[in-house]
């Protein structure tokens, strides 16, 4: 084991160190003769025009290198060799319903808050009728063989999801009564 962690880590240093070579070889040439001025230029000015539409109303907080980001995150481990493709597609898209469950429900715990007691533990209740109904449809839509596998799946990553949410709050709440007692 520590032979190909050796293997990897020499690989890995020694494809960072050629990566590190060519951009410096690069950054001499711009610095020393400017010929990638107008090809920066233009990527630059196509970057703020595409932040500058995400960055609306409708797309709040979102920017061009969060969705590159999130893109290549997502993206880059199909093309890496030992990784099973269907396994990863598959925990990723129950990872989402998982975070859309998550969202719903944050949303719908700060909209019941707001009314009092009774509505946020009546949207309690909700989300676990919610829930139960999300995690059954999507169950019934795959192979019957697959179907307690994937339930299983998914009840874990929306109940890792929710208790996130759960540890988030109560995180925030001791942030607030720490502030208030300071």
């Amino acid at each position: 084991m520590a032979s190909r962690l050796g293997n990897y880590l020499r690989h890995l240093f020694q494809a960072v160190g050629a990566l590190a070579i060519i951009v410096l070889i690069l950054l001499a040439i711009q610095a020393a003769y400017h010929p990638f001025d107008p090809y920066l230029a233009r990527a630059e000015s196509l970057v703020n025009e595409w932040d500058a539409n995400l960055t609306t109303e409708a797309f709040s907080g979102i920017t061009l290198g969060s969705l590159g980001l999130i893109l290549a995150l997502c993206i880059f481990p199909i093309f890496i060799s030992k990784i099973d493709e269907k396994s990863y597609l598959r925990s990723l898209w129950r990872g989402l319903v998982a975070a859309a469950v998550f969202y719903l429900s944050s949303a719908l715990y700060d909209f019941a808050s707001k009314f009092g007691r009774i509505h946020f533990i009546v949207s309690i209740f909700a989300v676990v009728l919610i829930t139960a109904v999300v995690v059954e449809g999507v169950s019934l839509a795959v192979r019957a063989e697959d179907e307690k596998s994937l339930r299983t799946d998914i009840v874990a990553s929306i109940a890792s999801g929710l208790l996130f949410g759960v540890l988030v709050k109560l995180a925030g709440y001791g942030l607030e009564l720490l502030k208030r007692k300071i």
